[in-house]
């Protein structure tokens, strides 16, 4: 009998295992076995003798060809001795077909532990995680499973102490996943045995029920613009000014003429939700990693491009004209406010409205640029502290808000700032009931937020200060839009074009022009019926949330009943004990049902919501940015806090008692010890 050790090869007529080895995967050694010509059991277990190692405590992996016919699957025979191997050839020799008298052999220490491992979820398209599979040697649980976050961290384990984290670790099966996902653009199914020091790879397979979709949308990709349920004219506003001011005239220097008639948005569930072929190009041209969470991860590229900190094409003047930029809109913007139409001139308020309309498309341009052409400041949370963060991150008219609040006043009640930007919002100044819950705040929590310094405007914070001072501007705009809107929703209710002043945010655009004329056709069209479908339809968005994703029109991340469900672990932010009833946070509709002591969960954040995650007990995000204005406040106020819990927002229910363990990173039911597991 022959053994002919195998040497790695690119060749495509090499066996696989000589293909993997040759790509610097953990392939065990291999060799391959030709049938001697009268075969018997001597001497096959002579031949195996002169193989390095001790034989007493090798173990075996056969390759005994395809599993079924033409499948790329091979069939593993595991063997736990040489004599085992040596009878196991001798069988497949006598049986062999002509042309079948070779084999592939494998020799590893003894098995500790044996699994599958996927580098990419098998159900979820939306989400980066690996999973694992196997056993381990002697554990009492039997199979278990591991989730793994896409840094790494285990989001979820089957069994409180797990023996395939204790004995192989997150790390290694982690490093094999990224190994594998360098090398193969399909995602795999790879066998793996691990030895008590080396994981092993014995044959990986590609998924074939996970192909690459056609289309996706997110609608976690609003990059701290669209961070919850829009109103129908806010979205034809803000939508076609992102669309017009920033998309298309970025396409023209880029040249993405294929992109040209495909829209960059879409409002489906009352959320806008962003066309992943956008920042899947951008980040092609250089564009920042960031750009990854607008991207699904079958479309994520395995090696990633480094960012470009200059792009003549893509950022034009924006590096150098961005603060003067901001200024002028800033002086616009305050002319508008103190020159407002006169009453009966409508004319004038169409005019007024075309001008903030103006003012609108230039603001997108700008923060279009901030926040999806420049580098991600997250880093920035690992080299200055939360205040400072926090308090460069908030628009100022929210920090001075926040400062003044926190000394004691009742500033919130007189200032135009409000929960988010679209005009359907009532400012603070509107006196909204859910103001009065703030007194329950803890008087050492406002004192700390008394003491917020002012915004950093050194180079390093540059990006987070001109992205903050375009959130304010954007809110300004908001804000005077709303009071123009009241104006010409009383002239339309006096016409009797429209029954109710605040159905005007719930007509399109191109409905307000027609109704402003004085158009009877819609007026008939637009009846109270069909508005009051879309207010409930926006509500009921706002309030009980929306899919993650819509990738090739199926929706994923999305509550389907109002069971609980496990939720993932996530990782400690500020590492405090806490316990209470959860309270999801969807959108500013919901801020009026957070009591004090919640557990509040929630996914995007607006900096109006502050003041209400305050009284929260503890805080638990969806989100892994460390610059997550929620996870500032946390750390700030020391409020425990775990993020990165990926499917919070759909697996806990409201008003269930549960206990979130913010050292370990994992949310646990009141009074069970197990980690809640997903």
């Amino acid at each position: 009998m022959k053994l002919e050790a195998l040497t790695p090869s690119q060749s495509a007529e090499a066996p696989a295992a000589s293909r993997w080895a040759a790509m610097g995967l953990p392939v065990p050694p291999t060799w391959q076995v030709s049938a001697p010509e009268a075969p018997g059991l001597e001497a096959i277990q002579a031949a195996l003798a002169q193989l390095p190692g001790d034989d007493s405590q090798r173990y075996w992996v056969l390759h005994q060809g395809p599993a079924t016919p033409g499948s790329q699957r091979q069939s593993l025979v595991n063997l736990d001795s040489d004599a085992a191997l040596a009878a196991a050839l001798l069988q497949r020799f006598e049986r062999a077909e002509p042309g079948a008298d070779a084999a592939l052999i494998q020799a590893l220490p003894r098995r500790v532990a044996a699994g599958v491992l996927f580098t990419r979820h098998p159900v979820r398209q939306d989400l980066e995680h690996v999973i694992v599979e196997g056993v381990v040697e002697g554990a009492p649980a039997g199979q278990e499973r591991l989730i793994l976050h896409g840094h790494g961290g285990i989001a979820f384990s089957s069994e409180p102490d797990s023996a395939l984290a204790g004995t192989v670790g997150a790390a290694a099966f982690s490093a094999l996943a990224a190994r594998l996902r360098r090398h193969f653009e399909r995602p795999q199914a790879c066998e793996w045995v691990f030895d008590g020091e080396q994981l092993w790879m014995v044959q990986t397979l590609p998924v074939g029920s996970l192909p690459r979709p056609e289309e996706a949308w997110s609608r976690r990709a609003g990059l701290g613009i669209w961070e919850q349920a829009v109103s129908p004219l806010w979205y034809t506003l803000a939508g076609r000014w992102f669309k017009t001011g920033f998309w298309r005239p970025l396409g023209e220097r880029m040249g993405w003429q294929d992109l040209g008639n495909i829209e960059p948005y879409r409002r489906q569930h009352s959320h806008l939700y962003s066309n992943a072929r956008f920042f899947l190009r951008l980040l092609e041209e250089g564009g920042d990693q960031h750009l990854l969470q607008g991207i699904p991860p079958a479309w994520r590229p395995q090696v990633r491009q480094p960012w470009r900190a200059r792009h003549w094409r893509r950022d034009g003047l924006r590096p150098w004209a961005t603060g003067l930029s901001l200024a002028r809109l800033e002086r616009e913007l305050a002319y508008c406010a103190t020159h407002p139409p006169t009453a009966g001139d409508f004319d004038g308020h169409w005019r007024h409205l075309m001008r903030l309309d103006r003012a609108g498309e230039q603001l997108a341009g700008i923060e279009g640029w901030l926040t999806c052409c420049t580098r991600d400041p997250s880093h920035l949370a690992a080299h200055s502290t939360p205040e400072i963060l926090l308090a460069t991150l908030l628009p100022a008219p929210h920090r001075a808000a926040l400062v003044q609040w926190g000394q004691g006043s009742d500033t919130l009640r007189g200032t135009t700032v409000g929960t988010g930007a679209d005009p359907v919002l009532p400012r603070f100044a509107d006196g909204p009931a859910e103001l009065a819950l703030l007194d329950a705040v803890p008087g050492e929590r406002r004192a700390r937020l008394a003491q917020l310094p002012h915004a950093s405007r050194e180079p390093i914070h540059r990006i987070v200060y001109w992205r903050a001072r375009a959130a304010a501007l954007r809110e300004a705009l908001g804000s005077q839009l709303r009071q123009l809107l009241a104006e010409m929703a009383r002239v339309l209710v006096a016409r009797q074009q429209l029954r109710r002043a605040e159905d005007i945010h719930f007509v399109y655009f191109d409905e307000l022009w027609s109704l402003w004329q004085g158009d009877q056709t819609s007026t008939r069209r637009l009846t109270p019926e069909k508005l009051g479908e879309r207010k409930l339809r926006y509500m009921t968005s706002a309030c009980q949330g929306a899919p993650d994703w819509i990738i090739d029109q199926v929706a994923y991340g999305v509550r389907l009943d109002q069971r609980g469900r496990p939720a993932l672990n996530g990782t400690a932010c500020v590492a405090i004990q806490a316990s209470g009833p959860v309270r999801l946070l969807h959108s500013a509709w919901s801020l009026s049902t957070v009591n004090a002591g919640d557990v509040v969960v929630l996914d995007q954040c607006e900096p109006g919501w502050l003041p209400w995650l305050s009284l929260a007990g503890a805080l638990v995000l969806a989100s892994h940015d460390p610059l997550h204005p929620a996870a500032l406040l946390a750390r700030a106020l020391e409020i425990p806090c775990v993020t990165g819990v990926d499917d919070a927002m759909h697996c806990l229910v409201d008003g269930t008692r549960v206990r979130v363990n913010a050292p370990a990173g994992s949310i646990l039911p009141e009074g069970d010890g197990a980690v809640l597991a997903g």
